[in-house]
């Protein structure tokens, strides 16, 4: 799916890529040993940490799990990250 203000949506995805890392990387974790130990696809935490791709909410929240945050942990630093004002919708 494309959004209409596609540089907006790569700083979510980067902002969700970052967070995700820097969280594995705290836990000292590689990619290969977190998705072992939750059955998650290698590829998919790679291409989550990568911006590779559109997340799905359902990845987002294994991953999540994976990590032990809650979604909304992972979207309050998410959103941290991005400017203030961000805004998807033009006003």
């Amino acid at each position: 799916m494309q959004h209409v203000n596609s540089k907006k949506s790569n700083l979510i995805f980067k902002a969700l890529s970052t967070v995700i890392r820097e969280e594995r990387i705290k836990q000292k974790k590689s990619i290969r040993i977190l998705a072992d130990e939750f059955e998650l696809q290698k590829s998919l935490i790679s291409r989550l940490e990568n911006c590779i791709n559109e997340p799905k909410l359902i990845s987002i929240w294994s991953v999540c799990e994976a990590l032990g945050i809650k979604p909304s942990e992972l979207f309050n630093r998410i959103e941290n990250l991005l400017p203030k004002e961000f805004s998807l919708i033009e006003k």
